[in-house]
């Protein structure tokens, strides 16, 4: 049950962002009392930053999992990752908690060493070696502006142009 309220919890944050986020309506969508949300979770505060945790975690793995594809499958691969993202409501979800207050900002932000490990898992799938490490910053916030013009509603053709030439100025 603690799992399914999680994911309620999360689904939530993705539909209605945090400004509309209440533990009534996480009960709702997990199927049980309101109390055993409390029970499971000590505070609101608790069961928001274990989503926002959640998702940072999710959005990593997913990433990295796309650079275990060799050569431009990897880039093919990560562009779907995107796109699922932002059409799940999980990329709206991970914005609205890292533009919240700090401890929600602090749960969903990435790890600079998560960061450097997708560089180099996705360097090494393109044969660049660890020439993308210094940059693993860099990447991260292109990926996340490219799925931030995906959700403000701009063409997903346009976006996956960018998207594509981007990686045409910074592989050889």
């Amino acid at each position: 049950m603690k799992d399914t309220i999680l994911s309620a919890a999360i689904d939530v944050i993705a539909l209605h962002g945090l400004n509309n986020w209440t533990v009534e309506e996480v009960a709702n969508r997990a199927h049980c009392a309101k109390g055993l949300v409390n029970y499971h979770y000590r505070s609101k505060q608790d069961l928001l930053a274990r989503a926002a945790e959640t998702i940072r975690d999710n959005r990593s793995a997913r990433r990295l999992a796309t650079a275990q594809h060799p050569g431009t499958q990897a880039l093919d691969r990560l562009w779907s990752t995107l796109t699922e993202e932002v059409d799940s409501g999980w990329f709206a979800a991970w914005i609205s908690l890292v533009a919240a207050e700090s401890p929600y900002r602090r749960a969903a932000a990435g790890m600079p060493s998560e960061a450097k490990g997708f560089a180099l898992a996705l360097g090494r799938s393109l044969e660049v070696g660890d020439r993308l490490v210094p940059h693993a910053p860099l990447l991260h916030a292109v990926l996340d502006g490219l799925a931030l013009r995906l959700l403000q509603g701009a063409p997903a053709s346009e976006t996956e142009e960018a998207y594509h030439q981007f990686w045409l100025t910074v592989l050889p």
